[in-house]
């Protein structure tokens, strides 16, 4: 390895996903075209183990990320954290996990790209990490009034409820409440992001990123030599116009002459040749 934190880990015997990698982010409603942003990742474990039996007391995976954008762009660079732990003893002395951060705040940022499932992705992460706890508890989620309008409450709720998590709601429009006991194995893993998210290498992408450059670059160069050839030419015309028709027309006279005489020629041979 080179750059361990561009390179998959190995856990168990099985390759996991680098420490640091890229989304690629199309449109929801239109996954065919092209790409409307692109999300750095980079993803923190922490293990507590006991040192009698190697076995894990407490855990944690922080996963950071921040929106890459073109310099000079309009567009805001978010950045965030979604937050996951783990712990063998909690209050009660049963394993516990939370899917969110302590404070249970839990939003994405830019909002302008709010409901393309990157959310969904980064929930999804914490989700699939505290399956290594199947049988561990999972610590209350409150939805507050504040934490969502009227234009994006059902949002909001969804978000969570696609992962199998159940409320029990204080108030009938459903603005308010605490999801219900449940264990990490009946989360349920969400994978309808694949449908537009792609993960993808940070080098392999900034390979293809340099080949596209030479490309264009190479294009450049030929559509600048055929400008300036285009420049001499009008420059030519505007110096020389009655010379430049004649040299344009020249070609063309001649094959018509040859054209026209052809007959004339073919009969005085003939004539020639009979006589």
């Amino acid at each position: 390895m080179t750059l361990p934190s561009l390179d998959p880990e190995i856990k168990n015997g099985k390759p996991t996903k680098s420490r640091i990698y890229l989304l690629e982010v199309r449109d929801r409603k239109e996954p065919e075209r092209n790409p409307i942003a692109w999300v750095l990742i980079e993803r923190q474990e922490k293990f507590q183990k006991n040192e009698a039996d190697d076995s894990v007391l407490t855990a944690s995976v922080q996963i950071s990320y921040e929106c890459i954008t073109p310099r000079n762009s309009y567009r805001v660079s978010g950045k965030g954290k979604f937050f996951g732990s783990y712990s063998r003893n909690s209050v009660d002395g049963m394993p516990m996990v939370a899917l969110t951060s302590p404070n249970d705040t839990l939003f994405f940022d830019p909002i302008e790209l709010r409901g393309q499932r990157i959310g969904t992705y980064l929930m999804n992460e914490i989700v699939l990490w505290v399956q290594q706890w199947p049988e561990a508890r999972v610590r209350p989620i409150k939805l507050v009034a504040g934490q969502a309008g009227e234009d994006n409450k059902e949002r909001r709720n969804l978000f969570y409820t696609q992962f199998g998590i159940k409320f029990d709601f204080r108030d009938s429009e459903q603005r308010e409440g605490v999801s219900k006991p449940m264990l990490v194995k009946e989360l349920t893993p969400v994978e309808n992001w694949k449908e537009s998210i792609g993960e993808r290498d940070v080098r392999e992408y900034i390979s293809e990123m340099l080949s596209e450059r030479d490309l264009l670059k190479a294009e450049l160069s030929r559509r600048k030599s055929a400008n300036e050839t285009l420049i001499s030419e009008r420059r030519l015309i505007e110096a020389h116009p009655i010379r430049w028709v004649w040299n344009r027309l020249l070609p063309g006279v001649v094959s018509c002459v040859l054209l026209l005489s052809l007959p004339l020629v073919v009969a005085l041979a003939l004539v020639r040749f009979f006589h």
